[in-house]
């Protein structure tokens, strides 16, 4: 498998804390405590621990010292994992501080496979915005980060609106309205100022994108605390990929847009250079995957999704949510032969949405 989305691991082992593990990224010591208190009733948490065990030959009461004791050689246990659940190349995303090359480099040894970073847009934009910079010093900010990185070696982007001001993107926001929004909003957190200016930049970011020759990865659906669930549907972005600049990229849907599996399959359907993408989903809401899955592949084409983990810090969230993915597709090739599909025809999606075309898009 190829992870078509993920981010870089730690830089040592240990001990495995779960309860850093989740969606609930508030800070303080009484939201630790919280997530101490209520991690163990998650089953992807349960899910996790067991399998691990499993992995490592222990109890789950010794899971602690165990994976401490396995993880003393840190490259040589990362590896052995991502052997184990058959990840062969990963696309990453850095993440908060632009390139963040020491955790690029942490991956890239620890893991022992190929990796493609990709540039996520917001902290750029955010980081301009913090400092007063001028919707035209944005600009010139975030089309500096995307030619910094495509000279070193970076292959796609990310966009983050969904957790900034929504994904109903204004396709008609302009230079002016940029710099109006700016002024407006000056009194709002950073990551809820400048709607215009964000809109206007996302769509030339496409542009950028599209010259590149990158895919655009676009996060949709749920996420952690600090999203508005409401402002991530996908279908809201159907306005932003009617334009050139929406047309010209390709545009990667991932998440599955979950719970909304169904429009991020549709817009894969209808709008030749989109894709849908599913990674977060097996980590979180291991359960039910595998119809997940199949309510993307029953109408997306199987040459227009890809499959990720959304792995990040913890190696074994990689490894948990590519075995569950796999685990996953085992129960969709059954349902899929009892519907009559052919073996073979099984067999070529699988290669297709594992590996096929994320290595096409990202050149692995």
């Amino acid at each position: 498998m190829i992870d078509s989305h993920c981010h870089p691991i730690a830089a040592a082992g240990g001990s495995l804390d779960l309860s850093a593990v989740g969606l609930d990224i508030e800070a303080g010591a009484e939201a630790d405590q919280r997530r101490r208190r209520l991690g163990p009733g998650r089953l992807w948490h349960e899910l996790l621990q067991v399998r691990l065990a499993a992995h490592l030959g222990c109890a789950v009461e010794g899971l602690a010292e165990a994976r401490a004791e396995a993880s003393r050689d840190w490259p040589a246990y990362v590896r052995r994992l991502f052997r184990h659940a058959e990840l062969e190349g990963l696309v990453v995303d850095p993440g908060w501080g632009g390139h963040a090359t020491a955790g690029l480099a942490v991956t890239a040894a620890a893991a022992g496979v190929p990796i493609r970073p990709i540039l996520r847009l917001e902290p750029v934009l955010d980081s301009a915005i913090a400092e007063g910079a001028t919707a035209w010093e944005c600009a010139t900010a975030l089309e500096a980060a995307v030619r910094e990185a495509a000279a070193e070696g970076y292959r796609g982007l990310k966009s983050i609106a969904a957790y900034r001001t929504g994904l109903a993107i204004d396709p008609s926001a302009d230079l002016g309205r940029a710099e109006a929004s700016l002024r407006r909003d000056r009194d709002l957190p950073v990551r809820r100022r400048g709607k215009a200016c964000r809109d206007w930049l996302l769509r030339a970011a496409l542009g950028w994108a599209a010259d590149l020759d990158w895919p655009v990865q676009m996060h949709t659906g749920f996420g952690d605390s600090e999203l508005r669930l409401a402002e991530a549907n996908p279908l809201l972005l159907d306005d932003l990929l009617l334009t050139s600049e929406g047309r010209g990229a390709t545009v990667v849907l991932i998440h599955g847009g979950y719970p909304w599996h169904e429009a991020v399959a549709h817009l894969a359907t209808v709008r030749p250079n989109v894709y849908a993408e599913c990674s977060l989903v097996p980590l979180f809401a291991p359960g039910l995957v595998a119809d997940r899955l199949l309510r993307i592949l029953e109408l997306a084409p199987a040459a227009k999704v890809l499959l990720g983990t959304d792995g990040h810090g913890q190696p074994e969230t990689h490894w948990f949510a590519a075995r569950t993915l796999q685990d996953a597709f085992c129960a969709v090739r059954d349902r899929c032969h009892a519907l009559g599909a052919r073996p073979s025809w099984v067999d070529e999606v699988e290669t297709a949405i594992f590996r096929a075309n994320t290595a096409r898009l990202y050149g692995l």
